[in-house]
């Protein structure tokens, strides 16, 4: 004689267990119980994770394209020279002026803010060949 398939006698044991627990809402929630615990002491013991650095703090109403429309180009760089690097990259990333984040890489100010400015000039002329 040889030994029955567990398998399948476990998989139609859990399903008929799994019909009841959807018809039988006291057994659902009698057996529930046990997991909800488990599952509160996961999440105890489990470590949250670290955000995403989501960039550093702008100010709320710095807007690169109002600068450089209101004071030019030299203007928008004399404003630029408040922020460091990390704040450069996220004006970039915020105005959305390198989809290609070309710009990931670089750590000089100067280089960023001289790219910001390049930029915010390209995307407030798109179009305005076609004026005249």
């Amino acid at each position: 004689m040889s030994a029955p398939d567990m398998s399948k006698i476990m998989a139609t044991f859990f399903r008929l267990l799994a019909e009841e627990v959807e018809h039988n809402h006291a057994m659902a929630k009698r057996l529930s119980a046990p997991l909800e615990e488990f599952l509160k002491q996961e999440m105890e013991t489990v470590k949250p994770r670290r955000k995403k650095n989501q960039g550093a703090e702008l100010p709320q109403d710095f807007d690169p394209f109002r600068i450089y429309h209101d004071q030019g180009s030299v203007g928008l760089y004399a404003a630029l020279q408040i922020f460091d690097a990390g704040q450069c990259k996220t004006i970039l990333s915020k105005f959305a002026l390198d989809p290609g984040r070309t710009y990931v890489r670089w750590r000089k100010q100067e280089r960023l803010a001289g790219f910001i400015v390049e930029r915010v000039k390209a995307v407030s002329e798109k179009g305005m060949v076609f004026m005249d």
